[in-house]
């Protein structure tokens, strides 16, 4: 078993319904289609023995550069061999579960593809085509198909390997249902070429973030538009869904067990992106994501029941380990599904409901939101009868229910704002009540979160520690950030979670020690500090999460203490939301 550690700084393409991810030698090390949470069909990031990718290699070729073309997800990247370059243009067209890679050589090449199905537990069965070949799970009628054109013949060199003369062509890859309909049938006639996918996919992107309204200074300049592009490319198109993370089981440690699947679009982090969006002026798209999780939202009960759900709003499938991957650098277990889904968390309803204020103080969209009012009413509801109760909270350890703060202060948050939008479409005697409540459990914060003993507030009722957490209470406007009870916390929070301009989120959980810094914390330390007119200082935070993005603008959800790498699933939508939001307020003041 081979455990080296690689890094995670790999290129992120989407086509809003799956999901690749590309080294910097212009490996596809993942590819996960036809939906982000489909099982990936280059899944070598998970067990690097396997060498299940789509490769392109040259004699003594080494990565010279890539970049993003013209601000979109299409990515090119330049390897550079004694006898010249290769550069290699990499595009996902909208709506097809298909890969194109347009590729120029001044050297020889070869090209190898080994997927796999399952997971990585099933091998395909192999048929050579006169331009490609067609790999076939054995147990399904699904396949992948691979077809080359280029300037001189290829020449087949065994089970998926190709040699291309020097020249200039492409390869398409291209998953299919049912084998029926593909690249070697009639309906091949109705997909793109290269060259139109990726023309379409540019003007795509140049229309999409044409909606965006901030101006980021130039040091935050590329990872801003990075972290939009992210967040639409990990928005589910058919439904608006929002998923986490593209990736599962990239460690938060390497060599440790915390490794969990995020190809779900969990409530808190879709919420948290919608904010972000409207913030950046793309009111469509932060209007598509609250839809999702209008669609998902049961009045008569929790109004979400699940924390996290499948891209087309089904209910999340049960965690399960594949033990037969090793993992990304051996760091196992891999897992498949969350078992998060079964956990009471509260704050769930308080995050959906800024993300529907803020969409709302941005367009002033009453009949929206008047429309919608059932979902407002039954959050209400909700947040009164269980405002009470302990949760997993933001954090989701498992097994474990306290009176977290921050659970209480998103509830104390989804009141207020209830209340304050139930007085502007004429509900004056909900308001009345939803404020009286809010009030009350805002006292119940101030006398239950807050250790005189630490002179803070603390994580939970009964705690002496703090967590990044706390960092929302004047986001969220519960306290002032100028208030001395929320002044103490936040320098407690600077000397005990803070390291080299990176935040933590806690300093241990329920598996231990936290390794490394939370991206988001380091964007709410930034807004925290906007809102005491500390301008520098929440530069300073921004700076720092900027420069610990990789040369394309993408972040993990964390970060690694000792090195500014990539940890944990990635790209995330935590880190970019976070820092979208964080800059949009910057230049705001």
């Amino acid at each position: 078993m081979t455990c080296s550690a690689p890094r995670i700084d790999h290129g992120f393409l989407s086509n809003g319904y799956g999901a690749a991810l590309i080294s910097r030698d212009a490996s596809v090390e993942w590819l996960s289609v036809p939906r982000f949470d489909s099982p990936p069909i280059f899944c070598s990031l998970l067990d690097e023995d396997l060498d299940c990718a789509l490769r392109i290699r040259a004699a003594d070729a080494a990565p010279a550069g890539r970049h993003y073309i013209r601000g979109s997800l299409a990515l090119e990247t330049v390897l550079r061999a004694d006898g010249g370059t290769v550069k290699v243009r990499d595009v996902m067209p909208r709506s097809e579960p298909a890969l194109m890679r347009l590729i120029e050589s001044e050297v020889p090449v070869e090209l190898t593809a080994n997927p796999m199905f399952g997971h990585g537990l099933v091998n395909p069965a192999y048929e050579q085509k006169d331009d490609g070949a067609l790999f076939a799970d054995p147990t399904s009628d699904q396949s992948l198909e691979i077809r080359i054109r280029w300037s001189s013949p290829p020449a087949a060199a065994g089970r998926g390997r190709w040699r291309l003369e020097p020249g200039s062509g492409h390869m398409m890859v291209l998953y299919s249902a049912e084998r029926g309909y593909g690249l070697f049938s009639p309906k091949a006639a109705v997909y793109a070429t290269p060259d139109e996918a990726l023309g379409s996919t540019l003007n795509y992107w140049r229309s999409e973030l044409g909606m965006n309204t901030i101006a980021p200074p130039g040091w935050a300049r590329r990872a801003y538009t990075t972290s939009l592009e992210v967040l639409l490319g990990l928005k589910y198109a058919p439904s608006g869904a929002l998923v986490s993370s593209p990736t599962t089981s990239l460690p938060e440690s390497v060599g440790e067990g915390r490794n969990w699947d995020y190809r779900f679009a969990w409530v808190r982090d879709s919420s948290v992106a919608a904010e972000a969006l409207a913030a950046a002026g793309l009111i469509i798209d932060a209007r598509e994501v609250l839809n999702f999780l209008f669609s998902v939202l049961d009045p008569s009960s929790k109004p979400f029941n699940y924390v996290l759900f499948s891209v087309d709003g089904s209910p999340p499938p049960p965690e399960r380990e594949l033990g037969w991957l090793s993992g990304f650098a051996c760091s196992r277990p891999v897992r498949s599904g969350n078992a998060a889904a079964l956990q009471l968390q509260l704050d769930i309803e308080g995050e959906f409901m800024a993300a529907l204020n803020s969409y709302y103080r941005a367009t002033g969209d009453v009949e929206y939101l008047r429309g919608r009012w059932w979902a407002v009413e039954s959050i209400a509801r909700y947040v009164m009868r269980n405002r009470s109760r302990p949760d997993a909270g933001i954090w989701e350890e498992r097994g474990i229910e306290r009176h977290h703060t921050h659970s209480k202060v998103m509830m104390w948050y989804a009141l207020h704002a209830a209340s304050e939008m139930a007085r502007d479409v004429g509900e004056l005697d909900e308001a009345g009540k939803w404020s009286a409540a809010a009030a009350s459990l805002r006292e119940w914060i101030l006398e239950n979160a807050w250790s005189d003993a630490d002179g803070s507030f603390v994580s939970y009722r009964g705690s002496h520690d703090v967590d990044a957490s706390l960092l929302v209470m004047p986001i969220y406007g519960f306290v002032e950030a100028d208030d001395r009870m929320f002044a103490s916390t936040l320098q407690r929070i600077e000397e005990e979670l803070v390291a080299d301009g990176l935040v933590y989120r806690y300093r241990r959980d329920f598996l231990g020690s936290a390794r490394h810094p939370f991206a988001l914390a380091g964007a709410w330390m930034a807004r925290a500090k906007l809102r005491l007119g500390d301008r520098r200082g929440a530069e300073s935070y921004l700076r720092k999460l900027a420069s610990c993005a990789n040369d394309l603008g993408l972040l993990g959800e964390h970060i690694d203490a000792g090195t500014c790498e990539a940890r944990g699933n990635y790209p995330h939508v935590f880190s970019h939301a976070g820092l979208i939001h964080a800059i949009a307020e910057l230049v705001a003041t």
